[in-house]
């Protein structure tokens, strides 16, 4: 519907109100009562004491705080009553504020006094209120109105007018935008908002709402269909987060092999398995053999150069997804043989120490790097420290033997 079409529904309430209730004027003839002038006065006189018990205390306070802005708007609240039609404030230090038209006010202002915050002594500003006669004599007259004789019946009218017209153009309607509201479910996001509306009604604040409603279920549907999208891809940052944070905590980051951390919790892990199902479990330490003349002689980038060498000829010549290599601290690597014999054990190990020499030479040539190799198995009753400690015992035998070896021999 075009804008210019769109009539406001609380117009098109007053204009049928107002018309029904002259009609229903007219028929019962005129209304006529005689009412109290002086009831009225002491409206306008209540409404005036009132003003003074309510706003004198906050102008003092105002006052007192040097606050002429909130001196203003107090002000202002007072002269927009209906019943006050000018108001002037004078404080002691010469400055006066006011608000309303004082042409609209009659002579015989009220005084108030406004007395210091707290204190019941003392001035610090008068107050003076001018009542506005426009407004006393169209109350005067409204109050004539009310006591007619046929107020009640018109009344009645009004009322019975009024609600038909709101049950009918306004509350039915409410009523099913609610029930829709309620309704409202992610599989019945697409069905549209439809009203019963009475023939011929204009565009009004109701049919805002139904195209209010329509804009946010466009705007749903369109963030569900991106919704799976947008959790894929936050899923997949996500893992590939905890992943790189997984691999921070338990590889080492120069050679690849797991850490000493991870080492400690998964040797138990081995040692567990190992018992319940019977199964042999072989452990190899392995020592660098003069890792330290090697830094110190050709520096530690080349050092760095045979660890990582050395954890890569490990990893080609072990057996995947069931060995595994651990970097344990400095030059020396602990290498988990799962369902391997004693004699099986030695027999790797003496690959291992045969192969890294191989490829230590095919990667610094004119530079020979051995290592020496612990290997032990483990026996019922042992634990892992007590393993550990066997397989370092043979390691130092090894090294205090000559080094590039492995004990014990086969």
């Amino acid at each position: 519907m075009s804008a210019s079409l769109f009539r406001p529904i609380a117009t098109t309430l007053i204009r049928s109100v107002f018309l029904w209730a002259t009609l229903c004027a007219l028929a019962i003839g005129s209304i006529q009562a005689a009412y109290s002038y002086i009831h009225v006065q002491d409206r306008f006189e209540l409404a005036v004491r009132e003003i003074g018990q309510t706003n004198v205390p906050l102008l003092s306070v105002s006052i007192w705080d040097i606050e002429p802005e909130a001196i203003r708007r107090q002000l202002e609240v007072i002269a927009a009553r209906p019943e006050i039609g000018y108001v002037s404030l004078t404080v002691t230090t010469g400055q006066t504020f006011s608000a309303g038209d004082k042409g609209l006010t009659n002579d015989r202002p009220r005084h108030f006094d406004i007395p210091p915050p707290g204190r019941p002594v003392g001035v610090i500003g008068n107050l003076e209120i001018f009542e506005n006669p426009a407004a006393f004599y169209r109350e005067l007259i409204y109050t004539l109105g009310v006591a007619s004789l046929g107020y009640g019946v018109l009344t009645l009218l009004i009322c019975t007018l009024i609600a038909y017209l709101l049950k009918r153009d306004l509350e039915r309607p409410l009523r099913r935008v609610a029930q829709f509201a309620s309704e409202l479910t992610p599989n019945r996001l697409t069905i549209p908002l439809e009203l019963a509306r009475s023939p011929g009604h204009g565009r009004d604040e109701i049919d805002l709402v139904v195209e209010g409603f329509s804009v946010l279920q466009s705007g749903i549907n369109s963030h569900i269909a991106n919704l799976d999208e947008q959790v894929a891809q936050r899923t997949a940052e996500l893992e590939s987060a905890l992943a790189a944070i997984h691999r921070l905590s338990t590889i080492d980051p120069l050679t690849g092999c797991f850490n000493r951390r991870l080492f400690n919790e998964r040797i138990q892990e081995e040692l567990d398995r190992a018992i319940r199902y019977q199964r042999a479990l072989a452990v190899i330490f392995c020592d660098i053999d003069h890792f330290k003349r090697i830094n110190d002689t050709c520096g530690h980038l080349l050092g760095d150069q045979v660890l990582q060498e050395a954890a890569e000829c490990f990893r080609r010549e072990l057996r995947g997804h069931i060995d595994w290599v651990a970097r344990y601290g400095g030059e020396e690597f602990v290498i988990v043989l799962p369902e391997t014999s004693l004699p099986a054990a030695i027999a790797t190990a003496e690959r291992l120490r045969l192969a890294l020499t191989e490829s230590m030479a095919t990667l610094l040539p004119g530079l020979t790097v051995t290592a020496s190799f612990g290997v032990t198995q483990h026996v019922p009753g042992e634990t892992v420290q007590e393993l550990l400690q066997r397989a370092d015992n043979l390691l130092y035998a090894a090294k205090a033997a000559g080094r590039n070896q492995t004990l014990p021999r086969l």
